[in-house]
């Protein structure tokens, strides 16, 4: 019986290109050095990636930098930065069901990946969003959700993810896993695993 699929999405299913975000935000700051670490801090500290308020960030950014930005052109400047893995996509069209999405991300995305490439979603069983959740990677509950959805039990999953802290986090509650560096390796590693399990 083939180990049920986990898939990341960035830099995973997409590419994500934060440093475009980044120059855009530094060439239209006042105190363009202090960019990155102010929005870093700031969409922490707001838990966007926990369903937290995008627009605060923003407000943030008006204030501690000086941002020439509108709402809107902020919100595009931040989605704007992903492009598609083709491989990886076909991968997962050929996996085997059920199959799971586990992200850590937040609504601006999930909002402009649905109207940009809607054919990603639909492609899974269930999509487990740390901004619709409320808890991110590698904490273990958000495992543990995906558990919930697909009904087995934790060593009957294998979770593919460039991040390998986030990789080590399905590990450490028994699931298998992969750190995800390239498509061929991913198969292969994939191989392996279905073959011992």
């Amino acid at each position: 019986m083939p180990l049920i699929r986990v898939f990341d999405l960035g830099n995973v299913l997409l590419f994500v290109n934060e440093d475009l975000f980044f120059e855009r935000l530094r060439a239209r700051c006042r105190a363009p050095g202090d960019c990155r670490a102010v929005f870093v801090e700031q969409y922490d500290r707001a838990r966007v990636d926990r369903g937290g308020d995008f627009a605060a960030v923003h407000r943030r950014l008006l204030n501690d930098i000086g941002l020439q930005m509108d709402f809107d052109e902020f919100t595009h400047s931040w989605n704007d930065i992903f492009t598609a893995n083709p491989p990886m996509l076909e991968l997962v069209r050929n996996s085997p069901r059920p199959r799971y999405l586990l992200s850590n991300t937040n609504e601006p995305h999930v909002t402009w990946i649905r109207g940009s490439y809607p054919e990603i979603f639909p492609l899974f069983d269930g999509c487990v969003l740390s901004n619709e959740v409320g808890v991110r990677k590698p904490d273990p509950r958000i495992y543990r959700h995906v558990e919930s959805l697909s009904g087995a039990p934790p060593g009957r999953h294998v979770f593919i993810d460039d991040v390998s802290d986030y990789a080590q986090g399905a590990r450490d509650v028994g699931w298998h896993a992969i750190h995800f560096r390239a498509v061929d390796d991913c198969l292969e590693r994939l191989a392996a695993l279905e073959a011992e399990a």
